[in-house]
């Protein structure tokens, strides 16, 4: 009784943290993902195992057949899933540690600010002195015959 009463204040705080969460601040995507990948296996499963008994039901050589070709069909559907699935929590992967660099920028940009008149200070300055007068200054020479 007591881990039943500890159960539903977890999933009290799992719907006060995510699903009521107006902000946006947690992806509540990555926590439903595997479900999605179990109900597509037990979907598939049940949908081939569905079609194999009708078709015995109508031919035993069609029946037969869809027993031979349905293992090779599970695979092939249950992996092309997969990876889309994946390929859904690499990009929330991403988008969360691109918030996390762009939070990193910000608090870069204001150490920046402050250190700024520092490195002013510590600028190397040039072995030998800059000239201020420059060939662009001169006209280039110019043929005056006809």
């Amino acid at each position: 009784m007591n881990k039943l009463l500890q159960g539903f204040e977890r999933l009290g705080l799992y719907l006060r943290t995510l699903l009521f969460d107006l902000n946006f601040q947690h992806y509540i995507s990555l926590q439903i993902i595997p479900l999605c990948y179990l109900l597509v296996l037990i979907t598939t499963a049940g949908g081939l195992a569905f079609l194999i008994v009708t078709q015995f039901m109508q031919n035993i050589w069609l029946g037969l057949f869809y027993l031979c070709v349905s293992p090779m069909i599970f695979l092939i559907w249950v992996s092309i899933c997969r990876v889309v699935l994946e390929l859904l929590i690499v990009i929330f992967r991403i988008t969360a540690q691109l918030d996390h660099v762009s939070s990193m920028n910000d608090s870069l940009g204001e150490v920046t600010a402050l250190t700024r008149p520092l490195s002013r200070l510590f600028q190397p300055k040039p072995a030998r002195p800059i000239r201020t007068t420059s060939r662009q200054d001169t006209p280039p020479p110019t043929n005056n015959r006809r």
